[in-house]
Order: C-alpha cells, then structure tokens, then sequence
C-alpha cells in the first residue's frame, strides 16, 4: 500500500515538473517576442520631448563612471543626466565630478541626510524626480550601464505601444561562482511572481516595473505621486509599475538584454540579501504567498526529480512496456531546452545553466529564511542602513484603485 502510495505521488511529482518547465518555455518565447524597437537614432531633435537621466548613487565608486560614461553617449539628442548621491563615504562623488566637468545637461545632487520613513533610493529619486525637466524621466541604476541606442529605442517603444512606462529586463554580467550559481534560478523565481505575458496585459492586474532602467511619462509619474508614494517600499520599481498600471496607464516590461547591462550583486552574501530583500518584497510579506512558492520550489528541485524518476520510471516499464519513456523524455527534453534558454535570455552562457539544481537548492533555503523573518518580525537591512519593521512589512504595495482614475493608455498621449 505505501509503495502504491508512493509511486502515485511520484507520478503527480513528474507531471508538475513537466508542466513547471513547459510553462518556462511557454515564458521564453513570450520574452523573445517582447524586445524594444529597431535600433535607428533619430535625424534631428526636432519634435522630440526632452529626457531627464535620473541616477541615484550610494558607495559607487567601482560603478559609476561606466554607468555615467554610457548615459552620457546616447544617441538621443535632447537629454540631461541628474546623478544624486546618497550619502556616499567613498569617491563616488570625485569620479562623477571629473565625468560631468563642463557638461553643460549635467547635474550633481548630493544628498547627506535620510528622512525618517524613507528609503534611501526612494528618497534619492524623489529629489531627482523633482529636479528633472524632461517630459520623459530615466531612471537607472548606477551598477548599470546602456548601449548608445538605448534612450531612444525606448522612448519610441513606448511611442509604438501607447504605453507610459517602459522598463528593461537586463543582461546579467557574472563573475564569481556564486553569481552564476545563483541569479539563474532567483530571477526564475521573480519571473514566476510577474509573468511578462500579464505584465504586458492591460487587462491583467498584474505589474511590475526594474529600477535597474525605466522610462516614464512625468505627467503620469506626478499623478501616481511618483516616489513618494512608494517611500518606504524595498521594492520601490515594483510600486511605481503597480501604481502607474493601476491608475488605468499602459506599462511594457522588455527583454533588454541588447540594450542593458548590470552586475546586479558581487557575492554569495550580497545576492543572498539582495534577493530576499526583492522576494519578499515583491510577495508583500505575505505568509501564506512564501509558503506557496517555498512549496513549489521544493517540487521542482532536483532531490524532488530524481525521486520522481526513480519512483515512477519503473512503474510506467511494467504498464507501458512500448510507450513508458514518453514522459521522462519530454522532462529531458525540457530540462535541455528551457534552462539553457533561461541563461541565454539573461545573456550570459547556456553552460551556466548546470548550476541551477545548486541554485534551486539554495533558492529554497532563502525561501526559509523569508519565512523566519515574517515570523520574527526581523528588521530590513540594506546598503548599511538598518529599516524598522513597520517598513518591513508594508499594509500593501498597490495603490487603492479609483474607478474615476480608470482610462486607457491612448489618452495620455
């Protein structure tokens, strides 16, 4: 009876891996299908809204001159680039000083002093925000950098799609182990929580926005009140694509992999802080939510495939003698396409692709580790600055939704 038992749930195991990687290629193809436009600068600047680059800086003394430089040779003719500095201690400050001397649509803010109830980007934002003349703001990582194209290409996507928010999933640059062992399988993880397809869906509450680069309206970006009013979230780009798709505004989350580069993280320490910060974040703190995901994380990790392989293999042998090996080589064939295919829509090798069962594994116990913090109401530590619970936890990451906010995207332009 308990082999009987076993081997059924092994067979429901296989089944949800097959499903789970199907439901990954289905996600591929709908990535590849959403890239900004062709690349071709503009002839003149004549007609074109003017941008404002807003880059908030903390500590970033490795980064900033490659993501200042890369600002700096847009191929759009009518910009200016904000760089704030929060609160730096190291050169940042001296470096972008040399970078934007006698750069007349340059602008340096520096900030010495966090308000209480804020976090450190969302407060670098808002003063960028608030000092910007564009008619469109950019706002972008400073551990980030774009090709030439890019300012442009986004611009007219949003143009193309009557949309006011624009966003660009990135290339990823890796170099230690840890990084390519564990951003595969975590970004998995986040694409799981906004499937693109929905994101992209007007119809679809489902929204997410990456502060590693958007493009925004201004005027839609006042309404939404802007950074302000995701100040205390440590996930502020996910509360401004919530709030600018739930005030009845078009978003579009690209594969921007042609177009933006990052290092989101150094290390095992860093990524492992980084990511819980944005998963938990990004689940609003929600018990049950973590539960969930930590659930299907273990169901589709490797100890959970070999036990199904192992269980159920057999059994499918003695009942299907001539078909048994139908399910197991659509699992490997799905295992050989969509992991691979995930680290190429990353742009970075498909051999990264075998570190993902450590990676999945490790994902699992971040999961965990979520879990303990909810219970224990642990406070949020980021970037040296320590963040009490009530901002740990926020009430709710979407906006309330007003029935005389609703309109389609077309009637802001």
């Amino acid at each position: 009876m308990l082999n009987n038992f076993l081997i059924a749930v092994a067979g429901v195991m296989l089944l949800l891996q097959i499903y789970f990687w199907a439901v990954g290629l289905r996600g591929l193809l709908q990535s590849y299908s959403w890239t900004p436009s062709a690349e071709g600068g503009p002839d003149s600047s004549e007609g074109l809204p003017f941008i404002s680059i807003i880059i908030p800086a903390h500590n970033e003394e490795e980064n900033i001159q490659a993501c200042l430089q890369s600002a700096f040779d847009q191929d759009y003719p009518n910009f200016e680039i904000i760089l704030v500095d929060d609160r730096s201690t190291d050169a940042t400050e001296s470096i972008a000083a040399d970078i934007g001397r006698n750069k007349s649509n340059f602008k340096f803010i520096k900030v010495n002093e966090l308000p209480h109830g804020w976090t450190g980007k969302s407060h670098a934002l808002d003063i960028g925000g608030r000092q910007a003349s564009g008619e469109w703001l950019a706002f972008f990582d400073a551990d980030s950098h774009i090709v030439p194209s890019a300012l442009t290409r986004c611009h007219q996507t949003a143009l193309d799609h009557k949309v006011s928010l624009v966003s660009l999933g990135p290339k990823f640059i890796l170099k230690t182990f840890w990084e390519k062992a564990l951003q595969p399988p975590f970004v998995v993880a986040s694409s799981m929580l906004f499937p693109l397809a929905e994101v992209n869906d007007p119809n679809s509450p489902v929204a997410s926005a990456s502060g590693m680069f958007f493009l925004i309206k201004k005027s839609v970006y006042e309404k939404i009140g802007g950074h302000r009013e995701v100040r205390g979230l440590a996930v502020e780009d996910i509360g401004i694509g919530k709030r600018v798709k739930a005030a009845g505004f078009g978003i579009l989350f690209l594969n921007g992999r042609d177009l933006l580069e990052t290092r989101m993280y150094t290390g095992f320490k860093t990524t492992l802080d980084g990511w819980i910060r944005i998963l938990s974040a990004s689940m609003n703190y929600n018990l049950a939510m973590v539960v969930k995901n930590l659930i299907i994380h273990i169901l589709m990790s490797p100890f959970a495939a070999a036990f199904a392989l192992y269980m159920f293999v057999p059994f499918l042998q003695s009942v299907f003698p001539i078909l048994w090996f139908i399910l197991p080589l659509i699992f490997a064939l799905e295992l050989l396409i969509v992991p691979p295919g995930i680290c190429s829509q990353m742009g970075i090798p498909k051999r990264y692709a075998a570190l993902m069962p450590l990676g999945n594994l490790i994902l699992i116990w971040t999961y965990m580790v979520i879990i303990k913090k909810i219970l224990m109401k642990d406070a949020l530590e980021w970037n040296g600055t320590t963040y009490g619970t009530h901002l740990y936890r926020p009430a709710e990451l979407d906006p309330a939704r007003d029935s005389r906010k609703s309109r389609s995207a077309a009637e802001d332009f």
